[in-house]
């Protein structure tokens, strides 16, 4: 009798396992089930342009470079770690009916780092005068375009299509990793519509601004009164998504930030105010509106991600948005200078790097902190001539979109075929 006793109560705890367990799985299928229907709202740009994804051995590191499991590594000149996913997302300005193209209006790097649990935004300034892979030394913003035009005149390309656009998002990943010497696993293309509609579904963020902030965005953006609510000099107001999209596009010299930063500075740091508005909102929201956010913002992404990569990252979403955030400018305070050239005729404001590797070296730190190499020398070598290059040329670069002069859009010129050969497969 007791022996049957034990026996029931045996089956009772692996009956009431198997419920648990069965639970569990079900609930975790549905989970999947979700995602994988989200993830059908993406744009996947497929194979489009081939990703170079070298495993990371004793044998792949460059030479002169300890190979570690414990940090990144150095690989084909840039730095790589496993447990760090680099993805650059790119905001794209194509609204206007004449330019289909569109400029990388921002670029930021999201680096979601499970190896110091944080998730680290790097800025980099659009006016940031660098060389662009086969073309002229230019602005940053400008790598995004020329990618995209040239896929159109020479590859059958058409505007704003998935080849243009990958063709685009390539040279500009290229261009910031051949600079600045981290390995960018991924890309993600945002275009423009898509900014309002992520921060409406959110039922708006809260930003702090400036009382000038505040008047410039009332002048700008239709039935914005928030000028009448600023109690004093600076105050968190609560934006839609318009004024928020406003509020990080400005760059005028005579309206600071919070932080008294103007121009391209306080742009870049107005993006990152309010992409940690959203991370923030984001952890307080529920499934259903994050839902309703992937349903409505998605089809406006685009990116080179795989669709299995993209549901990993959905999936172990809830862990990583518990991380805290950190922010880094590049290039960073005191670290350039803004002098004065000649674009398409006219005088245009550029950022010009102090030192090249000194930058470099900044931002890998931020990026991989104590856990990476000293960069070679050779390497070191190439990237800083690769920051040698001559001031624009000033002759026209007409791409039959229009003249984009020096207005608050950006400024572009083409001065030639810079025609340098780095060594490092193009393919990222």
């Amino acid at each position: 009798m007791r022996n049957r006793k034990k026996l029931a109560k045996k089956y009772i705890v692996r009956n009431v396992l198997l419920l648990v367990f069965s639970l569990l799985f079900l609930v975790a299928g549905m989970g999947c089930f979700y995602v994988d229907g989200l993830v059908q709202n993406f744009t996947f740009t497929g194979n489009l342009t081939p990703i170079v994804s070298q495993a990371i051995n004793a044998s792949t590191v460059d030479s002169g470079t300890t190979f570690t499991t414990n940090g990144a590594n150095q690989v084909n000149g840039l730095l790589k770690d496993e447990a760090i996913t680099n993805l650059l997302l790119i905001g794209v300005d194509d609204y206007q009916e004449d330019d289909p193209i569109g400029r990388s209006d921002s670029m930021m790097l999201i680096s979601l780092d499970n190896r110091h649990q944080k998730i680290k935004m790097t800025s980099f300034m659009r006016d940031t005068y660098v060389a662009i892979p086969g073309h002229t030394s230019q602005k940053l913003n400008a790598a995004y375009r020329f990618g995209a035009y040239y896929s159109v005149e020479d590859d059958g390309a058409q505007p704003g299509d998935l080849k243009s656009v990958d063709a685009g998002a390539q040279l500009c990943m290229q261009t910031i990793q051949l600079h600045f010497g981290m390995y960018i696993d991924r890309y993600i293309v945002v275009k423009d519509s898509a900014f309002n509609e992520v921060i409406d579904a959110l039922g708006g963020v809260d930003v702090d601004l400036t009382a000038k902030e505040a008047r410039q965005i009332d002048i700008s953006v239709d039935d914005s009164y928030l000028e009448d609510t600023q109690t004093s000099s600076v105050t968190t107001q609560h934006l839609n998504g318009a004024q928020a999209h406003y509020y990080s596009r400005i760059r005028q010299d005579n309206i600071p930030n919070i932080n008294g930063n103007i121009g391209d500075v306080g742009r870049a740091e107005r993006q990152r105010l309010v992409v940690q508005a959203i991370i923030d909102k984001f952890k307080s929201s529920d499934l259903g509106t994050i839902s309703r956010i992937a349903e409505e913002v998605l089809p406006n992404v685009i990116t080179n991600m795989s669709a299995d990569e993209v549901v990993s990252m959905l999936l172990q979403a809830m862990t990583i948005l518990q991380y805290p955030t950190e922010s880094y400018q590049v290039p960073a305070e005191g670290d350039y200078t803004t002098p004065t050239v000649s674009i398409n005729g006219a005088a245009a404001s550029i950022v010009q790097i102090n030192d090249l590797v000194q930058t470099r070296e900044k931002v890998l730190d931020f990026i991989y902190e104590s856990d990476r190499p000293e960069t070679t020398s050779d390497v070191t070598e190439q990237i800083e001539e690769l920051g040698r290059s001559e001031q624009p040329a000033g002759t026209d670069y007409d791409d039959g979109y229009g003249d984009y002069g020096t207005d608050d859009s950006g400024d572009y010129g083409y001065g030639g075929d810079y025609g340098y050969d780095t060594g490092y497969d193009t393919n990222w």
